[in-house]
């Protein structure tokens, strides 16, 4: 199931990112779209909010195996 979300993701921000700039503003297809400005807010805070998982991941891991390694 989770694969069918994100193909579905991947392809909507596809179209939006790389067709929906050469369609007319006139066309109705483009209210299925958010505005332009999202295209890059929504990616960059995802980004950012995966780095930062990442970094307390390995924080905890270097603080917890730095506490094996003195009880030792």
């Amino acid at each position: 199931m989770l694969i069918y979300l994100l193909t579905a993701a991947f392809i909507y921000y596809t179209i939006w990112i790389l067709i929906m700039p050469f369609v007319d503003g006139m066309n109705p297809t483009h209210k299925f779209f958010l505005d332009r400005e999202w295209a890059i807010v929504v990616p960059v805070s995802l980004m950012l909010f995966g780095i930062c998982l990442v970094g307390t991941f390995i924080s905890l891991v270097m603080i917890k195996s730095e506490k094996n390694t003195r009880k030792t």
